[in-house]
C-alpha cells in the first residue's frame, strides 16, 4: 500500500488524466476479461475429473468469484482457491476432486505462464528493447521454472499404493487419525493426469487466456491514448504477470503490480506513467468485474445458511 500511494504521488497528474480518458472504453476492456475468464474456467473443467461431471458453466462462474477474491479481499492471492474448491463442493463435487482439480489446473496455469513469459523474452530479444530485462526473468525462471516442474512430476508419479501404505502407518500409530481424504485426493489427481487430451485441452485454454491479456494491454493503451504496440504489450503482460505470481502472498498484488508496470514501461522507452497508468485501468476493470462476483458469492451462502436455518427450524427435537 505504502509503494502504491508512492507511485501515485510521483505520477498522479498523469495517471488522472489517463483515468479519465477511459469513459465508454472500459466496455470492450471488461468484455476481452471475460473471454479470459471463459477460457480459464473451461480450462479448469477440462482437467477435472469428477464421478458426476459438472456443466462447463459451473467452473465458469467460479472461475470468477475466484479471481474476484484474490483480487479483491485482503487475503494472499491463494484465497481465491480456497473459495473455489468450498463452491465446487457446494455445486456436488467431492472436496478430494475439487482439490484436485484445482492443484491441475494451477500447475498447467503456472506451466502455460512460463511458455507466455518465454514469448514476451523472444521479443525482447529480438527487438533489441529492453535487454535489460533479460537476465532479472532468466533468474526468475531459473528458481521457479524447476519447482513447477517438481510439482507436475510428483502428481505424475504413482503414488497411490505409497500414498496408502503412508496412511496405514500414521492410522495405526495415532488411531483417531481421519487419512481418506489424503488418499482420495491422491487417486483425484491421478485420474485426472489420466487424460492426456484433457490436459492438452487445459494447457491450450490457458495459453489463450494469458495472450487474451496482451489485446487487452493494447485495448487499454489505445483508450487512453498511450503509445504501445502489440509486442510492447506482450512483454509488459507477461513479464507484469510473472512479477505478481511471484509476489502470491502479497494481497490482490497490490504496489507489486504497478511497480513492475511502471519498470517495465521504463526500459521499453515508453513514458513512467504508461505502466501506472496501464496497472490502474487493469484494477479498475477488475473492481467493475470482481464487486458483482463477490455480491454473488455472499448470495450463495447466505442462500444455503437460510436452507440450513430453515431445515433446522423443521427438524423435529430430539428425544
Amino acid at each position: 500500500m505504502a509503494l502504491l500511494g508512492y507511485l501515485l504521488w510521483q505520477h498522479g497528474a498523469g495517471v488522472a488524466r489517463a483515468l479519465g480518458a477511459v469513459g465508454w472504453l472500459l466496455v470492450p476492456i471488461v468484455l476481452i476479461h471475460l473471454g479470459q475468464i471463459w477460457l480459464s474456467g473451461a480450462a479448469w473443467h477440462a482437467v477435472a475429473a469428477t464421478a458426476e461431471p459438472l456443466p462447463c458453466a459451473t467452473y465458469v462462474w467460479t472461475r470468477w468469484i475466484r479471481e474476484a477474491v484474490g483480487g479483491l479481499l485482503p487475503l494472499a492471492q491463494i484465497g481465491g482457491e480456497v473459495v473455489g474448491g468450498r463452491l465446487l463442493v457446494l455445486a456436488g463435487a467431492t472436496p478430494a476432486e475439487a482439490a484436485a482439480s484445482i492443484a491441475v489446473d494451477l500447475t498447467l496455469e503456472a506451466l502455460t505462464l512460463g511458455v507466455f513469459i518465454a514469448l514476451g523474452l523472444g521479443y525482447v530479444w529480438l527487438s533489441g528493447t529492453g535487454q535489460g530485462l533479460i537476465g532479472y526473468t532468466l533468474l526468475g525462471l531459473a528458481v521457479l521454472g524447476p519447482a513447477v516442474l517438481a510439482l507436475l512430476a510428483l502428481q505424475r508419479l504413482r503414488l497411490e499404493g505409497r500414498v496408502a501404505r503412508w496412511c496405514q502407518r500414521l492410522t495405526r500409530r495415532w488411531p483417531r487419525l481421519r487419512m481418506q481424504g489424503l488418499e482420495d485426493l491422491c487417486h483425484a489427481i491421478q485420474a485426472s493426469h489420466r487424460q492426456p487430451g484433457a490436459l492438452a485441452r487445459g494447457f491450450a485454454y490457458h495459453l489463450l487466456g494469458w495472450l487474451g491479456g496482451v489485446i487487452e494491454i493494447y485495448v487499454v493503451a489505445q483508450a487512453i491514448a498511450l503509445p504501445v504496440s502489440l509486442g510492447q504489450g506482450l512483454v509488459i503482460e507477461s513479464l507484469g504477470q510473472a512479477a505478481r505470481s511471484a509476489a502470491f502472498f502479497v494481497p490482490a498484488g497490490l504496489g507489486v503490480q504497478e511497480g513492475s508496470l511502471l519498470l517495465l514501461a521504463s526500459e521499453l522507452g515508453l513514458p513512467a506513467v504508461t505502466g501506472l497508468s496501464l496497472s490502474l485501468v487493469k484494477r479498475l476493470r477488475e473492481v467493475v468485474l470482481g464487486l458483482p462476483a463477490l455480491l454473488a458469492w455472499q448470495a450463495i451462502e447466505s442462500g444455503r445458511w437460510a436452507r440450513f436455518r430453515c431445515r433446522s427450524a423443521a427438524a423435529p427435537p430430539s428425544a
